[in-house]
C-alpha cells in the first residue's frame, strides 16, 4: 500500500478531526503498516464509490418512476443486448 501513495506524499495537508476518529484512523494505519493519510484516502475514494452508486442508484430510481422514460430505456438497452451474442467470446 505503501508504494502507491509515495507520489501523494507532497500533497498532504493537516485535517481537524474527532479523538476517536484519530485514534481509529491511526489504529488501522499501524495494523496496515502505513501512514494515517493513506488510510483517510482509502476511506475517502470508498465513500466517494458509495456515494456515487447511491446517486445512480437514485437516478435509476427517478428514471424507473418516469414511465415514458424508461421505455425508451429499456428499447435501447435491448438493442444492445444483441450485442452480447455477436460471437466475439468464441473468437480466438
Amino acid at each position: 500500500m505503501v508504494s502507491a501513495f509515495d507520489r501523494q506524499r507532497k500533497a498532504q495537508k493537516t485535517v481537524k478531526a474527532f479523538e476517536t476518529d484519530i485514534a481509529f484512523i491511526n489504529e488501522r494505519a499501524k495494523d496496515s503498516e502505513c501512514s494515517a493519510a493513506e488510510i483517510i484516502h482509502v476511506l475517502c475514494d470508498d465513500l466517494r464509490k458509495e456515494v456515487y452508486l447511491q446517486e445512480l442508484g437514485e437516478s435509476f430510481d427517478l428514471l424507473r418512476g418516469n414511465s415514458k422514460q424508461f421505455a425508451k430505456f429499456q428499447a435501447e438497452q435491448e438493442a444492445w443486448d444483441c450485442t452480447l451474442s455477436d460471437g466475439l467470446d468464441d473468437a480466438s
